[in-house]
């Protein structure tokens, strides 16, 4: 990462850090799981730098959002649930504003999208999702299931790959949960007997 990419990506997370301390270590988190699972799949450098710095900031776009919105432990009225679904686009526009990070803007943007096309903001299918972006779904989705929330308990590491593996095809990447079972020590067989 060049000095001015680092600065950049060290500010946001200082302000994400600020503004709310779960969801910044929600994002170390993922972007650590990202990294692994893109050198698990035996990309280049750069897509693996890629997907930690997207992961990093694939929630920068929260930071426009009322933290209590983000932690309520109960059904989100529409309004706030469309606040917070707009995220993806809120990250992407603020990266488009930074010229050294302005190459994870489109990453950042679809995280949110779905193999089957169901996802947001755009609807894309299959491979329309940059895989740096489908990495970081399935790591994200990960982390999210194995923290504690207010309205759940945290999955087990094997719940979690499960629910992974039983959406892969329609929500996820077939090919980086296969990379993300290995990773994890998990054998995705043994899962769908379940």
């Amino acid at each position: 990462m060049i000095a001015s990419e680092s600065d950049a990506v060290n500010g946001l997370l200082r302000a994400m850090a600020t503004f709310d301390a779960t969801t910044e270590r929600h994002l170390t988190s993922t972007a650590a799981l990202a990294e692994r699972v893109a050198t698990t799949m035996a990309l280049d450098a750069i897509p693996v730098e890629n997907c930690r710095v997207g992961a990093l900031l694939h929630d920068v776009g929260l930071l426009g959002v009322d933290p209590v919105v983000l932690h309520y432990p109960a059904m989100l009225t529409t309004a706030e649930w469309e606040l917070i679904a707009a995220h993806p686009q809120s990250g992407a526009r603020l990266l488009l504003g930074i010229p050294s990070l302005a190459h994870i803007a489109n990453i950042v943007r679809a995280h949110h999208e779905r193999i089957d096309g169901t996802g947001y903001p755009d609807a894309l299918i299959g491979n329309e999702i940059p895989l740096e972006a489908r990495i970081i779904a399935v790591a994200d989705a990960f982390h999210t299931m194995t923290m504690p929330l207010p309205y759940r308990d945290a999955f087990s590491t094997t719940s979690a790959v499960a629910e992974l593996v039983g959406n892969s095809g329609s929500q996820f990447d077939e090919d980086v949960v296969a990379a993300f079972a290995m990773m994890i020590g998990v054998r995705q067989r043994h899962l769908r007997q379940a």
